[in-house]
């Protein structure tokens, strides 16, 4: 029986878990979040920890596998959009010398989560009776995650960790996008926008401001949207659009996209309608081809990370 700690590293929340191995089974015995930019560094956010209990002690277990929202580097400091600390590599060997400490990234371990319990509630936004076994996963948040996992012919898995949510956005040559586009530029400041910047909570709050002239909070706008609003439907088109580019560099041969990231997952109404189906399915004759071979769900387990993690750790490493 292993027991072993995981923990995801994300830009508003962290989500730390103690799970225990049994067979082919991951029992998750603990859980606790926190929120990442209260501790003025990682080394005291690890050491807060232990006060919810030992099992949430470093130093008591044999292997610590930890999930960042970033490439796993051969660096010693790991650095991080949105958060005001970095990881550094020796300074946790010195820490916890009798511990092994492994590194994923954030949206490779979603992706692991895939194979687990955390989507068996998924819900279908786009069915197809035609599917692989290759899986893609994008998800919005505090940023835009991105990650695959590839069949291996050993009945295995491959992940392809991505920075797909750096890549440029494709606004649309239409009033309506040109205009928002300039919006987005003069409210943030940067001349080239990629996906964090448009798929993302601060994205939506953008977005709904350019609408209706409203500065709110993600949760804020969320509690007066509805599925039909017009800040739900350009938003929709949005996610959709980054869905389906991924897929088409990533799923050319069918297999299953899963939606995570906490934006969708309060908010479901803002990927369960048409503007995100349609938006999804379009592209020339090749394209729809590939696409009619993707089957889409949105994840409702903000826990998927952590059961990634704990996948990665009881097949990979342990």
């Amino acid at each position: 029986m292993n027991v072993f700690l995981t923990g995801d590293i994300g830009g508003t929340n962290s989500r730390f878990a103690c799970f225990q191995q049994e067979g082919n089974k991951l029992l998750l015995e603990s859980a606790i979040a926190v929120k990442t930019n209260d501790f003025a560094s990682f080394e005291e956010l690890l050491n807060a920890l232990k006060e919810n209990g030992s099992q949430f002690d470093v130093q008591q277990h044999r292997k610590f596998v930890l999930a960042i929202p970033g490439p796993v580097t051969p660096a010693d400091v790991l650095s991080f959009p949105n958060i005001k600390w970095a990881i550094s590599k020796s300074s946790l060997k010195k820490l916890y010398p009798d511990t092994e400490i492994f590194f994923i990234n954030d949206f490779s371990a979603q992706a692991y989560g895939c194979l687990t319990e955390a989507v068996a509630d998924a819900l279908p936004l786009i069915k197809t009776e035609q599917t692989r076994d290759d899986i893609a996963i994008v998800g919005a948040g505090t940023g835009l995650g991105h990650g695959t996992l590839k069949k291996t012919a050993q009945s295995g898995y491959l992940h392809l960790p991505s920075e797909a949510g750096q890549i440029p956005f494709p606004f649309a040559n239409d009033e309506f996008e040109q205009k928002y586009r300039t919006f987005i530029i003069q409210q943030i400041g940067i001349a080239t926008l990629v996906g964090d910047d448009v798929v993302s909570g601060r994205g939506l709050a953008i977005l709904h401001q350019f609408i209706t002239g409203k500065l709110l909070s993600p949760s804020e706008i969320a509690a007066e949207l509805d599925a039909t609003s017009e800040t739900t439907q350009w938003f929709a088109k949005f996610y959709a659009r980054v869905c389906r580019n991924y897929v088409l560099s990533t799923l050319a041969g069918g297999g299953k996209l899963f939606i995570s990231g906490g934006v969708a997952i309060k908010n479901p109404f803002l990927l369960d309608n048409n503007a995100f189906r349609n938006e999804f399915l379009q592209g020339s004759d090749t394209a729809q081809d590939v696409l009619a071979h993707i089957a889409v769900s949105l994840i409702h387990d903000e826990r998927i990370g952590l059961f990634g993690t704990a996948y990665y750790a009881s097949k990979l490493v342990c």
